[in-house]
């Protein structure tokens, strides 16, 4: 009897002992916190882009600080600089901020022709970005994320705006004008022409290109008017949108344009050009000033003093961006541990996200296929201000076919 005593007493010993080891074995949770999360902003916000892009900075700054400048209690640090829109600056800038302690783990990003020539960069890098969408920036699907529906896909979908509510017998017709730049030519693909001549709407003659810093349309304005448009369309921002409009005028051409972002950037410079025009995007409308979402962002507005040129779609979308990237952030920190806090499993946690709505301004969601948002609103431009036409509406899948 002795014995077996023994023999049961050594046995809780040993299981004991174990027991305690085991828990002494640090897991994902037990791993050490970074002193501070860095992230990156190369963006346009003091060149043609800058009327509109210009208060990224200052929205992602007044997010960070609404969120605490942490996630779960580790700092957060945005390294902010400005390429005024010129590609080797960005490019430069690229090159130093990846080599900051430690690395930036996710870039915000402003301009389709610089993240374009930096998509290879991302994945050698090990780094996410969020970028506007665009096809050659996004596929193969890399390390770039957008952070708003693709280009075919969001003017496909205001055209099919335009013929739902047509009231003609013929289809409408729609004249192209657009920046000679891989943002400005974003949405002219196969499957966007495909598209609109599907629902019945015809675009006319050829698509008008011109450059971002050109001061003369009026050659492209006049070989437009002879096709006899309804509507043109334009993929620009800020002065690119505004010399269309001036040059309309100046021809005595009464014809609204179609645009993504004819935001208050673009209509604050000459708000009696845009009177009746459309826009369409991702994110609720600054002039829904009971919004409970649009008051959180007008509050830290108000809070740090920005100014009346910093009310615009880019200032709404800063904290659009820097909510999902927290999420992201401490959604992989939850699943992963501090430890698993690398470029794969941020992806991962990318590529499941459905229906998150930060603040209840827009909707993200993202596969592993399809990388960018797919909603978007109507709005119309009266008195300055963008009014919703539209509920939010799905917009139309036009990734090439080998992408889907």
């Amino acid at each position: 009897m002795a014995r077996k005593n023994l023999i049961k007493s050594l046995s809780l010993t040993i299981f004991l002992g174990l027991l305690s080891f085991l828990f002494l074995i640090p897991g994902p949770a037990g791993a050490e916190k970074p002193a501070v999360i860095n992230l990156a902003m190369v963006a346009d916000l003091s060149g043609p882009y800058g009327p509109s892009c210009g208060p990224f900075k200052a929205a992602a700054l007044d997010a960070w600080e609404s969120l605490n400048n942490e996630v779960k209690g580790v700092k957060v640090e945005v390294i902010v600089r400005d390429t005024s829109n010129d590609r080797a600056k960005g490019l430069a800038y690229f090159n130093e901020v990846i080599n900051k302690k430690p690395k930036p783990i996710f870039f915000y990003m402003s301009e389709t022709p610089l993240a374009e020539v930096l998509k290879d960069r991302f994945v050698e890098q090990g780094i996410l970005a969020l970028e506007p969408g665009n096809v050659a920036t996004i596929y193969p699907a890399g390390n770039i994320f957008g952070n708003h529906p693709l280009y075919p896909d969001i003017l496909g979908a205001l055209a099919r705006s335009i013929k739902d509510k047509w009231t003609e017998k013929r289809n409408p017709r729609i004249g192209i004008i657009t920046w000679d730049t891989a943002y400005g030519r974003a949405f002219l693909t196969d499957e966007f022409f495909d598209y609109v001549k599907k629902i019945g709407v015809d675009i006319v003659g050829e698509p008008q290109l011109y450059g971002v810093r050109d001061v003369d349309i009026s050659v492209q304005m006049m070989t437009l008017k002879a096709q006899n448009p309804d509507y043109l369309m334009t993929n620009t921002i800020a002065g690119g949108t505004l010399i269309i409009k001036k040059t309309a005028k100046e021809m005595g051409w009464d014809i609204n344009l179609l645009n993504v972002w004819s935001d208050w950037g673009t209509v604050k410079l000459g708000p009696e050009f845009f009177e009746g025009d459309y826009a369409i995007f991702h994110l609720k409308s600054l002039d829904e000033e009971n919004d409970p979402g649009i008051k959180k962002v007008m509050e830290y507005f108000k809070k740090n003093n920005r100014t009346p040129n910093e009310r615009t779609l880019w200032y709404l979308w800063g904290f659009t961006d820097t909510y999902l990237i927290h999420h992201v952030i401490e959604t992989t920190v939850n699943r992963y541990g501090w430890e698993g806090l690398n470029v794969d499993n941020l992806k991962n946690v990318m590529v499941n996200i459905k229906d998150y709505k930060p603040l209840g301004l827009t909707t993200y969601n993202y596969t592993e296929k399809r990388r960018t948002p797919n909603t978007a609103r109507v709005y119309r431009i009266y008195g300055g201000k963008l009014l919703p036409q539209t509920d939010f509406l799905e917009v139309p899948d036009l990734r090439p076919a080998e992408y889907r």
